[in-house]
């Protein structure tokens, strides 16, 4: 039995030197298991469901301390590949060219058609905006400075960008 080869004391500084909160949570039962208490006693103690127990008890005495980690691979998988994400990225910096000859940033609803044209991806609002801030994106509401500019110009760029609209901008 894989728990008599360490001593309580190992698990106890296994215990403390754990970084992730889920693994210390594994080695805790183990540790209870390993003080002699049963499985039943262990899950009433943890507020766990008594099958939990059994489970990382067997993972456990398998594969030792590493049978405790999460295993690679697991979860939902990405739509958008990493090239694909670096392409969108790449037109995000360089903007939308627009028929006077200047480019003006994206917004979100433009991120979401570039990548279902693009892609076929269909992504919500809210998850283009996740992905934009992932990839060190800030949202910036575009301000016209210039005491010289064209007021035609400005109008026009008003009624692109209603009141509340905003720009992708990388983080530097």
């Amino acid at each position: 039995m894989l728990l008599q080869k360490y001593s309580i004391n190992n698990f106890e500084k296994r215990l403390m030197s754990e970084d992730n909160p889920n693994v210390r949570f594994r080695i805790q039962i183990i540790l209870y298991l390993r003080k002699g208490k049963t499985q039943r006693e262990v899950s009433a103690e943890l507020n766990i469901s008594v099958g939990i127990v059994p489970y990382w008890k067997k993972r456990f005495e398998k594969e030792g301390f590493d049978g405790l980690r999460d295993r690679i691979g697991r979860g939902r998988k990405a739509k958008l590949k990493k090239k694909q994400i670096k392409e969108i990225i790449v037109e995000v910096e360089k903007g939308i060219l627009m028929n006077d000859g200047y480019r003006r940033g994206f917004i979100t609803k433009d991120v979401k058609m570039f990548i279902q044209k693009k892609f076929g991806i269909t992504y919500t609002a809210v998850h283009c905006r996740r992905l934009m801030h992932r990839e060190k994106f800030n949202l910036k509401v575009p301000r016209p400075r210039n005491k010289n500019r064209n007021q035609k110009s400005v109008d026009e760029f008003k009624e692109e960008f209603k009141k509340n609209s905003k720009i992708w901008i990388m983080e530097r």
